[in-house]
């Protein structure tokens, strides 16, 4: 009865959030306009109300983090490190939950920029999180860099290989996990991430986090603006970080699927991260999708991390060497997490030769943009699963 008491909750301070003065599908002076909260489907709908979709409902809301290093010679971490602000919402429906970080002192400051998005696969009964923390420690890893685990008895564990660079220029591989402790709902919980060396021997904490929660989640912002942490873009500036910017904005239009038919589509997309990515998201009468964009340092690649509203379906990513109009992005299967102690991420596994499946920019100006899903044929060419036809609003 308790649980269901908090979900119930939770769910209120969602639908609020999604009809409050200045979020809604109106604003002054524009009556077409809508807010974020729409256009992300930030309502939990019936296919997701499920308790094992809803373990990180907890999360929902404002926070204030505490990051906490270690203390030399002393087992607890410190007592104060850098502070953060997270701002954390269902999207698709309720199938997924988007975390947004920036730094609480200094808003300013280009550090401490972070996203994820996590969702329940119950083909695996894992969840899934998929992050992008532009710094010097994740060595610009787009929306790649993902872990999965499972819920148990109120305590959450994700895991995952990692492969962490080393001074001279090799990698030592590792693996990783995050876990979620010490929760109480509306009011805090405990994060902590640690790194083994010896496959789960040992483990070295290197964060001690603590959450306090400050407030539910204020109105959202009007679709098409950039979202919460975007000051100054400044943190990724240089090329070819923005070249997918042009995205940014509110489009209309129709989609035709490969024999004609038409039906009504629309994309908002925004910033994110401070000018290191994009999200979008892709809407038509049955099916909202997730689209986050970023620039891979590492590999040299752009990656799209693709998610729906469907009921079981999981994350897809697409890779491109180039972006902006003509771009054409080859599903990657293979970059996508299948278990906690797999590698996934290899410069040399995948290659855009043997993809099943691509999406193509192939108008995008100031006014208009065209986007291509096409499926490989059994020769070898390729043919049209739907195109998205939109003008800016």
């Amino acid at each position: 009865m308790k649980r269901a008491f908090q979900l119930a909750l939770l769910y209120g301070v969602v639908a609020a959030c999604a009809s409050s003065p200045g979020s809604g599908s109106k604003e002054q002076g524009n009556e077409n306009a809508r807010s974020w909260a729409d256009a992300l489907g930030s309502q939990i709908t019936a296919p997701y109300h499920a308790p094992e979709h809803r373990a990180f409902d907890f999360w929902i809301g404002e926070w204030e983090a505490n990051w906490r290093p270690p203390q030399e010679g002393a087992f607890e971490h410190q007592k104060e490190g850098s502070f953060t602000r997270q701002r954390v919402f269902p999207v698709l429906g309720g199938k997924a939950i988007i975390e947004l970080a920036w730094a609480r002192d200094n808003p300013q400051d280009p550090s401490q920029r972070g996203f994820s998005i996590r969702y329940f696969d119950p083909a695996r009964e894992r969840w899934v999180m998929a992050q992008n923390w532009p710094n010097a420690n994740s060595q610009g890893s787009a929306f790649t860099d993902q872990l999965i685990g499972e819920e148990h008895l109120g305590r959450l564990t994700m895991y995952s290989a990692a492969r962490r660079p080393k001074p001279d220029g090799s990698f030592a591989d590792e693996h990783r996990r995050y876990n979620f402790t010490d929760i109480r709902p509306g009011v805090s919980f405990r994060w902590d991430g640690s790194n083994s060396g010896d496959k789960g021997a040992t483990w070295f904490t290197w964060y001690v986090v603590d959450f306090l929660r400050q407030r539910d989640l204020d109105p959202f912002g009007a679709a098409g603006t950039d979202f919460p942490g975007v000051h100054d873009k400044a943190l990724c500036t240089e090329e070819p970080h923005g070249a997918m910017n042009a995205l940014r904005g509110e489009w209309e239009g129709m989609r035709v699927d490969a024999g004609g038919k038409e039906s009504p589509a629309r994309l908002s997309a925004g910033l994110v991260l401070d000018g290191c990515g994009v999200l979008a998201a892709l809407e038509t009468d049955d099916t909202r999708e997730i689209l986050a964009v970023g620039y891979d340092e590492r590999f040299s690649s752009w990656a799209i991390f693709r998610l729906d509203d469907r009921p079981g379906t999981t994350h897809a990513y697409y890779i491109s060497e180039e972006a902006g109009e003509g771009a054409a992005f080859a599903e990657a299967p293979i970059l996508a997490i299948k278990d906690e102690v797999s590698s996934y991420r290899e410069a040399a596994s995948f290659s855009s030769a043997s993809a099943e499946r691509r999406l193509i920019f192939s108008s995008l100006t100031d006014e208009s943009l065209v986007l291509r899903e096409e499926a490989r044929q059994a020769g070898g060419g390729w043919t049209l699963i739907a195109e998205y036809r939109l003008t800016r609003r």
